[in-house]
């Protein structure tokens, strides 16, 4: 498995893993003057200020008169931070590669010999319906249950992780019905852009009176123009030339 998969495999999980950890150490978002005056050991206790910050993660809980009490420990905040800057640091160093991957030209080029296009371009568009409304309805899922439970970390890591994972599955639907002629690395980027925009299209979900059909229909719509606009250019384009300097052939290419 090449070096970005192993860094994108460990990193965006682990960096959820990080923020449902930072939130747990963090007062409930719920009732956090109840979380200080229980973690004083004085349930009395009420009408805390609570001061808190995600990022270096730390907490406390202000009773007045001078008594502050740190709800993290500043070891617990150390270790958190280092980590929290490891993580984002592979996260970073993976989402690099992975960009700089979708820009590499060249390849196996895959004919239309003996293809029906037009039946290619349906299975397409209606491959890019079903994508469509289910990855919005999971994106949209997983980022709100993220950021209840992780916070704006949270969320944040459930985005990259929708994003890539949708990028991913898009390209992988255009290599097998999508554009020809065409190359790995055409699909790999015609996905990622189908991707990128339908995380886009999410977050404009709460703009509807009505955010769960209607954003989901939305959602599938974008992504089946996108698909439709994709083949039209592709139509319009040459045939795709290599580079000068030859590439490994593409498993997932097909026969000529």
């Amino acid at each position: 498995m090449r070096t970005r998969n192993w860094l994108l495999i460990l990193g965006l999980p682990a960096s959820m893993a990080w923020s449902l950890l930072v939130s747990a150490s963090l007062p409930h978002w719920f009732d956090p003057s109840e979380d200080c005056a229980r973690a004083v050991g004085d349930a009395s206790e009420g009408g805390a200020r609570v001061h808190t910050s995600w990022f270096p993660p730390s907490a406390t809980c202000d009773f007045g008169d001078g008594q502050v009490y740190d709800f993290v420990s500043p070891t617990r905040t150390t270790v958190l931070t280092v980590t929290g800057v490891l993580v984002a640091l592979v996260v970073a160093a993976g989402m690099a590669l992975w960009v700089k991957n979708l820009f590499r030209t060249g390849g196996v080029i895959r004919s239309a010999e003996a293809i029906n296009l037009r039946q290619r371009k349906f299975a397409h568009l209606t491959s890019a319906l079903v994508v469509g409304a289910l990855g919005a309805g999971t994106l949209t899922f997983l980022v709100l249950v993220s950021l209840l439970l992780g916070g704006p970390p949270g969320m944040i890591s459930a985005s990259l992780i929708g994003f890539v994972g949708l990028a991913a599955l898009a390209s992988a639907v255009d290599r097998s019905v999508g554009p020809l002629p065409s190359t790995a690395g055409q699909s790999r980027r015609r996905g990622a852009t189908a991707a990128l925009l339908l995380v886009l299209s999410a977050a404009i979900a709460p703009k509807f009176p009505e955010p769960q059909l209607p954003f989901v229909a939305f959602s599938a719509g974008v992504l089946v123009v996108t698909v439709f606009v994709q083949w039209s250019l592709a139509g319009r384009s040459s045939t795709p030339q290599p580079d000068d300097t030859p590439a490994a052939a593409d498993p997932t290419a097909e026969p000529h």
